[in-house]
């Protein structure tokens, strides 16, 4: 059954029977759509991982906000107060007297901020368990017709159209400092910025900087090539892109030469054009000039909290930019190695602090 998510208000109480009768519900959220079932119910758990394919790893549970301290203990109240309801995800301690299907000591909380949903939780009395709409390791499933085609044996699909496609961020409060588990609609900055000190990245995840500049033959590889001799590998990922490129040029020979001096190589490097993904990917936005800071922003209104200005990363100096050596010769493209150093060497003291 599908219903439109602008009937939903008048359906409310048929959804909530179908959970309470152990059905699987599709619903949206902020982020993708998700499977839900009653999280207290160990059948219908059950068949949820038997839809899924999934081991038996702990679901996500979505828990009315005035309830979640019934369900778990609370710690870092200033995080989940600034990101709750929104697409994060918080791992809490489970407090002892409660018993949850697959859960033993943490359970993942979190609440989407839309109105369908919250006005859902807040009539159930109970938890939901959920996870995202679809087979276990495959992409997330974002039209709904698609669910209703793979999925037919769901009981209640809510229909709001196209959802995006980036998962909610996953932080672990049980841990001082946080950690990171997933990357996802909250970057890393963010979390950060609210926290006031920096999060802990955990195994397997890379910190990503992407370095903006118009041609990508020049000032943004060379920032890429430094910065990659600074840091070990498995703590980042350096990329670089511009907002003017002509995408599969080698870059500037000057560059290549200047990076050399440092220690890098940039000869592999092929330019690209800055797009939306290169953006959503990045916990670190580095632009040389304020038309690529726009540029970002344009694509991308959310990265204002992760895109600054190179020169004044970390040192409040107002809008210094680093200068475009093109066209000139090997001097220009020192000075702006000279220029960068300082700049990237904090930069990659700051990406180690998370690890």
């Amino acid at each position: 059954m599908i219903i439109k998510l602008r009937e939903a208000a008048q359906s409310y109480d048929k959804i909530i029977k179908v959970i309470k009768n152990g059905g699987i519900i599709a619903i949206p959220t902020d982020t993708v759509y998700g499977f839900a079932v009653d999280g207290k119910n160990p059948q219908a758990v059950d068949r949820l991982i038997r839809l899924k394919k999934r081991d038996d790893r702990p679901f996500t549970f979505f828990i009315a906000q005035d309830r979640i301290k019934n369900y778990a203990v609370i710690t870092k109240p200033r995080i989940i107060e600034s990101f709750i309801p929104g697409p994060l995800t918080v791992i809490l301690k489970k407090r002892q007297n409660v018993s949850l299907p697959l859960i033993e000591e943490k359970l993942g909380i979190r609440i989407p901020e839309t109105d369908f949903v919250i006005n859902l939780l807040e009539r159930f009395d109970s938890v939901l368990a959920v996870t995202s709409a679809n087979i276990s390791g495959e992409p997330p499933i974002i039209s709904p017709y698609e669910i209703v085609e793979r999925f037919p044996e769901i009981e209640v699909v809510v229909d709001a159209g196209m959802l995006n496609t980036q998962v909610s961020t996953v932080l672990d409060l049980t841990t001082t400092p946080p950690t990171l588990k997933r990357k996802g609609a909250v970057s890393l900055l963010e979390l950060e910025r609210v926290y006031g000190r920096p999060v802990l990245m955990d195994k397997g995840l890379r910190f990503n900087v992407l370095f903006v500049c118009t041609g990508n033959t020049c000032r943004s590889p060379m920032a890429s090539g430094i910065l990659k001799t600074l840091i070990e590998p498995q703590y980042c990922e350096v990329d670089s892109a511009g907002t003017s490129a002509v995408s599969g040029l080698p870059p500037a020979r000057f560059a290549m030469d200047v990076v050399k001096e440092y220690g890098g190589s940039i000869e592999e490097h092929r330019t690209k054009y800055l797009t939306y993904e290169l953006i959503a990917r990045a916990d670190l936005i580095l632009v040389m000039e304020m038309k690529h800071y726009d540029a970002v922003l344009e694509l991308s209104s959310k990265a204002r909290t992760k895109t600054f200005l190179l020169r004044e990363y970390k040192r409040g100096t107002g809008k210094k930019e680093v200068p475009d050596p093109v066209g000139r010769d090997r001097s220009a493209y020192e000075e702006v190695a000279r220029i960068m150093l300082p700049i990237l060497k904090r930069v990659a003291q700051d990406i180690e602090r998370h690890f």
